[in-house]
């Protein structure tokens, strides 16, 4: 089996986004789903250093010595309600042309989309400055964000049991080539 670290995305003083539908934020919920990872994965939090550049520099400080085949980050999905926007589906965000993730993200998307009837988001390449490009770019290894659902949205509520969602993290990452 490869070598796989899971990063639970935010931390206690940063939690992210909130699921009205979970009651929890990102932080907790992802918290959760790290738990059923264990044995499989190295889990780790968020370094508790500064902001979110130095939560990064600080990781990768961490990660990249141990030579990971894969590092994953967990989170989910938010949209801008003041601006009435809505978002539904899963997604992944990538380090461009990174061909191991993106066979990694696009399997994900399948999985979730199909196990939790959502729209197939797809794969997302990161771009500098944006959203988990500290993450992605600092990381020597294959690096990929999961965002399984919005929220925000009624779609969350699926997922409700993080240990029907890690059983695809698990199938995903026992497979992993």
């Amino acid at each position: 089996m490869k070598k796989i670290a899971v990063v639970i995305g935010h931390d206690k003083k940063s939690p992210g986004a909130w699921s009205p539908f979970l009651k929890k934020t990102e932080y907790t919920y992802n918290s959760e789903v790290a738990e059923y990872l264990k044995g499989i994965a190295d889990i780790y939090n968020r370094p508790d250093v500064g902001g979110y550049t130095s939560q990064m520099r600080k990781l990768a400080e961490i990660l990249n010595p141990k030579k990971y085949d894969l590092v994953i980050e967990l989170h989910f999905n938010s949209f801008d309600k003041i601006a009435n926007l809505k978002g539904i589906g899963t997604e992944v965000v990538v380090y461009p042309g990174n061909p191991k993730t993106k066979k990694f993200g696009e399997a994900y998307c399948d999985m979730v989309s199909k196990k939790y009837d959502l729209e197939n988001r797809g794969l997302k390449e990161g771009v500098s400055g944006g959203r988990g490009w500290g993450f992605l770019s600092m990381i020597n290894a294959p690096a990929i964000i999961l965002e399984p659902f919005f929220g925000d949205e009624a779609e969350s509520a699926k997922f409700e049991h993080p240990g029907k969602y890690a059983e695809i993290l698990k199938d995903l990452i026992c497979n992993y080539e």
